[in-house]
């Protein structure tokens, strides 16, 4: 396969695959990054009543959101690298995600921490907004795996380690001109 039409394969981009990445950058925004965020920010605010433990259980569901949202954002780039990292930051970003919800959630029920109108627990309510953000994250992983398993790409990289090979096993230059 010529170096010209290997490039071809491997820029080719299917609608499917480009959907599946604009909806996954738009609902990381939304759960992962927005939910999540301000569900730390507001432990981190009221900090003085709620205690430094929840400061900083606020503090790692940020970081938290900051990383699955940049394993998103990697996953939008076709290069083995990106996938690699978005798989780490998204699955990484979300197991701290839900360890830091259990805390929280587990700290909301065993202090009664309740809804002053609805008189309904407060862990419902941060199970609702943070939960959702499985959804990007499984869209994030399922979009990097078939971009690191695809055709094209592995083709990409058999050629690429075909190159290399023979660029060791080239001939060495003559040292004397003659």
């Amino acid at each position: 396969m010529s170096q010209k039409k290997l490039k071809n394969l491997h820029s080719e981009k299917s609608p499917l695959m480009t959907a599946a990445k604009v909806i996954a950058v738009l609902l990381a925004l939304i759960f992962s990054c927005a939910m999540t965020v301000l569900s730390g920010a507001g432990l981190i605010y009221n900090r003085n009543s709620y205690g430094s433990d929840m400061a900083v259980t606020g503090f790692f569901l940020i970081l938290s959101a900051v990383l699955m949202t940049s394993g998103t954002v990697l996953c939008i780039f076709r290069k083995n690298a990106a996938n690699i990292l978005s798989l780490i930051f998204s699955s990484g970003g979300f197991i701290l995600c839900m360890v830091m919800l259990h805390k929280l959630i587990t700290h909301a029920d065993r202090c009664g921490w309740t809804n002053k109108y609805t008189l309904q627990p407060i862990s419902s309510m941060y199970r609702s907004r943070v939960l959702p953000c499985i959804i990007p994250v499984a869209l994030t992983v399922a979009i990097a795996l078939i971009q690191l398993f695809s055709y094209d790409m592995k083709q990409y990289r058999r050629q690429r380690r075909a190159e290399k090979k023979a660029k060791e096993n080239a001939p060495a230059p003559p040292i004397v001109d003659d």
